[in-house]
């Protein structure tokens, strides 16, 4: 099978290839960088006070806050993201194995039974 080009592949509206192999590095670091800011945003937003000065307990728990919020968000991007390649995976090594095995249909139920273990 001839390698395409990806725009070639992004445009492809049989489907026949996959682009997201291609494009995941990409989304898990956007991903990352949501995260981030997401964590800035609450770190942020909860440990300036409204007079202007910021309040050292509020700022700790802030802090730990975004940590965990930020490592959590981080993993479950992560565990998200190793599902759809796997997934992807699965079938291309799917059509790997029907190309190498002839790709031919099985047979189907209604024959096997008609034909018996005896014959």
């Amino acid at each position: 099978m001839q390698e395409r080009g990806f725009w070639s592949q992004l445009f492809d509206f049989s489907f026949s290839s996959f682009v997201t192999l291609k494009v995941i590095k990409v989304l898990y670091s956007l991903w990352i960088a949501i995260g981030a800011i997401g964590a800035l945003g609450m770190l942020m937003g909860k440990g300036v006070m409204p007079f202007g000065y910021i309040s050292a307990g509020v700022f700790l728990l802030s802090l730990i806050w975004a940590v965990v919020f930020f490592f959590l968000w981080v993993i479950g991007g992560r565990v998200w993201m190793e599902t759809i390649i796997v997934l992807f995976r699965i079938a291309e090594n799917t059509s790997t194995l029907v190309r190498a095995g002839g790709g031919g249909r099985p047979e189907s139920s209604e024959g096997a039974k008609e034909a018996g273990p005896d014959s």
